[in-house]
């Protein structure tokens, strides 16, 4: 009876019906987010579930009128609209359903009634998903960060090289360029007349950051070196390339390319000839990634003039990247939409030089970069020199309407995350923990409320006046995406958590993390939505975790002191402590904002909640005492400003931790409203990539 009357006739009955209204469990507001969230995958995925969702929504959008939150209910409706418009066979046309929502997004909260409109799919084919059309009540949300972007007196090394028949036989079975590509799916392939193009450029000015809040202070500079390797792909006919791996040497600057735009940039460390040096066969590259010396470039040597505009055109390609959400995969086929970054070069080449280059590349199992190449012998080579200018736009492209899961092949999300083992000899097996053998030390300490509540993501809010910093060492953490293999990785982090409640229900929030292992960084925010930072830790007990030793740690980031601990061990203890190793349900679900992309475009690309719930093995458990804590007050990591006074409690613990999900009630994969999270993304930046 829902599936064809208007969203008007729908509204006027959710009015009469408080029955119907409390049968979704709290209104129209809530489910106008848990269906509308979910409804631009699901139309791509099964179109006849999508007339349901459309029908949902419309009850959703009509009954949100009378509950005051008009607004970001037609914010749902109007992507579920969108995403129906290619159906086949279209759905009927029907005025006074159009003419609803546009009273309702002229109103704001109102809801007045208006003669006359569009139709369903005309609203939405009104152009919606443009960038520069996002509707959130009767106002349109402006995005802080900038559509281009200069980069000035780049230096660059350009290298066409074969592509390997490995990776294109993997493509035709696979997920490796952000849609599946075998013939049933269509998607992204490779271009079999194809190359690879490797470059290596100096940024000596990358404005892509900002001094303070983005949009209301100066740019940053972070000058940086980039490696990217871009591969032809087709789609459709439509040919294009796609940077596929990506090695940076800035922390700061790896996770802004990563989260705003695509670019699946991994930490490294790169040489690079100076400013000036002559092509004369001395100058040579080379870059390291944890210990592995994945590219050598020697004989760098002048073989004569280049035409400027050649090399212009050379630059001047469609770069198609592929997102934070990733995270999609994870929610289901009712969301499987990527987002995708197109980005269009402008170059004006001031130099333009013919080189003979030899290049030697090596392979990693872990870091799979030869993989990418047939063999290392260039097929053309270039030194290029002026500036550029990047223009980005932002769309989700339907996966294909066959509703199986996608498979993320092994070696990209090597390619995309991993990096080499460090620790060798590690006991890993398929039931290793996320984070396993931990020695934890834990402290519980005041909170400055008024401080950190701008912190506080969308929707939450503080349960309790204190909150409960856990710094562990994984022994190890294991990554277990990469097909058969499993990277151990052992490292140190710092979570930094406050009870909150999200929906009137109880939440350990973790504010900010910091982590001493890139990869652990990278899987944290790809896969699990945690906000980690890359940062110096140290963390000693002398002479073991036993009573009476004493507890030493240490973090910087950036020439920044943010926490320094000391204490003593002491007695063993029992009974489980709330945030570090309490298993009941209520004391041990966490939310994460899934991701912490740029909020380039409101509509198409927003994050959505997760709650995951930590389950706990506890080994040991001591008391400690002689507690004493240090913290920065940095606009970057503000723990001085959050915490206030001495330590309330503190302890250790040894156990091993893993994820389940927790169904809240419909709430997971809820995406936030574009306004409060543009807003909360301006206040955190800092805290959150800087």
């Amino acid at each position: 009876a829902i599936l064809r009357p208007s969203f008007e006739t729908l509204r006027l009955w959710a009015r009469k019906s408080e029955s119907l209204v409390s049968l979704v469990g709290g209104g129209g507001c809530r489910l106008s987010h848990m269906v509308g969230g979910h409804c631009a995958g699901l139309c791509r995925q099964w179109p006849s579930f999508c007339r349901l969702s459309l029908a949902v929504v419309a009850f959703a959008v009509a009954s949100a009128v009378s509950e005051g939150c008009a607004a970001a209910a037609v914010e749902e409706a109007a992507g579920c609209l969108a995403a129906a418009a290619p159906l086949k066979p279209p759905l009927p046309p029907s005025a006074a359903a159009a003419a609803a929502v546009a009273a309702v997004a002229r109103s704001g909260d109102g809801g007045t009634d208006a003669p006359g409109g569009l139709s369903m799919l005309q609203f939405s084919a009104s152009g919606q998903r443009a960038a520069d059309n996002r509707i959130s009540g009767s106002r349109r949300v402006v995005s802080p960060v900038p559509t281009t972007q200069t980069f000035l007196g780049f230096r660059m090394l350009y290298v066409t090289l074969p592509i390997s028949q490995a990776l294109k036989d993997q493509t035709a079975n696979h997920l490796l360029f952000g849609l599946d590509s075998d013939a049933s799916h269509g998607g992204m392939d490779v271009d079999p007349e194809g190359i690879a193009h490797l470059s290596v450029t100096h940024y000596p000015d990358a404005p892509i950051s900002w001094v303070g809040e983005p949009g209301n202070s100066d740019t940053l500079s972070l000058p940086h070196l980039l490696l990217k390797v871009q591969l032809p792909l087709v789609d459709a006919g439509r040919k294009f390339f796609q940077t596929s791996y990506a090695l940076i040497d800035d922390d700061r600057a790896m996770m802004i390319l990563r989260l705003g735009s695509g670019i699946p940039a991994k930490l490294a460390n790169m040489s690079f000839p100076a400013d000036g040096a002559a092509l004369d066969g001395a100058a040579t590259i080379n870059v390291t990634r944890r210990g592995v010396n994945l590219l050598q470039v020697s004989g760098i040597r002048d073989a004569g003039d280049y035409d400027l505009q050649q090399a212009e055109d050379l630059l001047a390609k469609v770069d198609m990247t592929w997102g934070t959400p990733i995270t999609n995969y994870m929610a289901g086929p009712g969301l499987m939409n990527m987002t995708f970054f197109q980005h269009t070069t402008k170059a004006t080449v001031r130099k333009a030089r013919k080189v003979d280059v030899s290049l030697t590349i090596k392979h990693d199992d872990f870091d799979p970069f030869a993989w990418i190449f047939a063999d290392s012998r260039p097929l053309d080579a270039w030194w290029l020199e002026g500036n550029l200018e990047v223009t980005t736009k932002v769309d989700m492209i339907p996966e294909a309407q066959d509703p199986q899961m996608p498979h993320m092949d092994a070696n990209i999300t090597a390619l995309r995350t991993s990096g080499a083992v460090l620790t060798h000899g590690l006991n890993v097996t398929d039931r290793s923990s996320s984070c396993s053998n931990a020695d934890v030390i834990w402290t519980r300490m005041k909170l400055n409320t008024e401080k950190i509540a701008p912190y506080l993501p969308p929707g939450f809010s503080l349960e309790k006046d204190d909150g409960v910093m856990m710094l562990q060492r994984c022994q190890p953490g294991v990554f277990k995406l990469l097909g058969d293999l499993k990277l151990p990785l052992v490292y140190n982090e710092l979570w930094v958590n406050v009870f909150g409640t999200y929906d009137d229900t109880p939440i350990l929030l973790p504010i900010l993390l910091l982590v001493d292992d890139d990869v652990a960084v990278m899987a944290g925010q790809d896969y699990g939505g945690t906000p980690k930072k890359l940062a110096n830790l140290t963390f000693t007990m002398t002479p073991d975790s036993g009573a009476n030793s004493s507890v030493f740690a240490s973090i910087n980031r950036h020439g920044r002191q943010i926490f320094k601990f000391t204490g003593r061990i002491g007695a063993e203890t029992t009974g489980t402590v709330r945030g570090v190793n309490d298993n009941t349900r209520k004391n041990s679900r966490f939310g994460f904002v899934m991701a912490h992309q740029f909020p380039r475009d409101g509509i198409v690309d927003r994050p959505m909640y997760i709650f995951p719930r930590g389950v706990q093995s506890t080994y040991k458990q001591r008391e400690m005492t002689d507690l004493a804590v240090e913290l920065g007050h940095a606009k970057e990591e503000p723990l001085g400003e959050w915490f206030v006074g001495e330590p309330l409690a503190g302890g250790y613990v040894q156990q091993s931790r893993d994820w389940g999900m927790d169904m809240m009630r419909g709430n997971n994969f809820q995406k936030l409203p574009t306004d409060e999270w543009i807003a909360w993304w301006t206040r955190s930046f800092q805290m959150l990539h800087m």
